[in-house]
């Protein structure tokens, strides 16, 4: 690996204000680097995309047009965008560095996820989801690899308007210039037509919490193609070894989330939120309350149990709305009046009038009318 380092010509080039320190990992959506910005004497990870872009006019606008636009999402379940641009014959991003495992890896790792870890890594990555709904920006690629687990437990959302703007067979199906996705996690409609909304990442989530729980894909197939007429053709199995112990607050979730008809599917992120907070509920009330790790006898887990930076229940808070625009995406969120696991505010008590002081006079009654 040492070696492969040093003869990496990358390693050393300066991309915007930032020097490319070592390789963090290489797919088919791009290598990426562990990066030193100097300015900000911080580390960033920083993706350069892969060669499809070049002479590709159209996509590199419509690539430059979805980063600006992730750009301005700013949450703590979003990994940050904070530079875009060319240098060295490539087109690179400058992300936040989170020092950590995406999902996939973590599930290889460990099988499967226990019910309420799943549900709070759904719930987190919901949260992220209903910011950038907000934006009226689609992910369009939910899955597992790109969700990260920190260190310290945190989840974050990665390649926000990059999986929107890749057009890369290698990782994802391509049914026209404008529909990108991964074949498992894909909507129905997302196969069958270009006209898509919010939704679609709401029924890759449902898959991706689903899998959570089993530990593999719903569909199967020799060929992509297979597998997307089994996404359009095929219900979603429900496993009974796998949820004939769970609540069925839990199985209708998903059931919701990914209904074929996107018409009968959970409408906004607020709804979402709705149903995994009736999973969680279930969860607690039926002592499946575990999110550590399932992880053999003494080894050391490779991230802390799920958590937010506030607590691990805040993805069902309020969603607020933005200034005095609706947020039609997000629906009705007075359903959460408290923050999942936390108990309600106590009303403050009404001020009592100051005492008198020694030797004062008494505060004159007003005269009756």
């Amino acid at each position: 690996m040492a070696q492969a380092q040093s003869t990496d010509p990358i390693i050393g080039q300066t991309f915007g204000n930032v020097v490319a320190k070592s390789l963090l990992g290489r797919g088919g959506m791009g290598a990426v680097y562990l990066g030193y910005h100097a300015g900000m004497d911080m580390k960033v990870a920083v993706k350069l995309l892969p060669d499809l872009f070049v002479g590709r006019a159209e996509l590199v606008e419509r690539f430059l047009r979805e980063a600006r636009l992730s750009g301005r999402l700013q949450h703590p379940n979003i990994v940050r965008t904070l530079d875009v641009g060319q240098s060295h014959g490539v087109y690179y991003l400058v992300m936040e560095y989170v020092e950590g495992v995406d999902a996939q890896k973590l599930l290889d790792r460990e099988k499967r996820f226990t019910p309420m870890r799943a549900v709070n890594i759904a719930g987190f990555v919901a949260r992220a989801l209903g910011e950038a709904h907000e934006q009226e920006i689609m992910h369009r690629d939910i899955k597992p690899a790109n969700i990260l687990i920190a260190r310290d437990g945190k989840v974050k959302v990665t390649d926000f308007g990059l999986a929107r703007s890749l057009n890369n067979t290698a990782t994802a199906l391509t049914l026209s210039n404008q529909v990108v996705g991964t074949p498992n996690y894909m909507a129905p409609e997302q196969i069958k037509t270009t006209t898509v909304d919010m939704r679609v990442d709401i029924y890759a989530l449902g898959v991706t919490l689903w899998q959570f729980l089993t530990g593999v894909l719903p569909f199967e197939g020799e060929t992509p193609m297979a597998v997307l007429l089994n996404v359009v053709n095929e219900p979603l199995p429900m496993p009974e070894g796998t949820f004939g112990a769970l609540p069925k607050e839990l199985r209708e979730a998903i059931v919701a989330m990914t209904a074929k008809d996107p018409r009968r599917r959970l409408p906004n992120i607020a709804a979402v939120l709705a149903v995994l907070k009736k999973a969680r509920d279930a969860l607690l009330h039926a002592g499946l309350d575990s999110t550590a790790p399932l992880t053999a006898a003494g080894t050391r887990p490779p991230v802390a149990e799920t958590r937010d930076p506030v607590s691990a229940a805040s993805f069902a808070a309020p969603i607020p709305t933005t200034g005095n625009k609706p947020a039609a995406q997000r629906g009705d969120h007075t359903t959460f009046t408290k923050p999942l696991g936390g108990v309600p505010m106590p009303k403050p008590a009404a001020a009592k009038p100051a005492a008198p002081k020694p030797g004062s006079a008494p505060p004159r009654k007003p005269p009756a009318r």
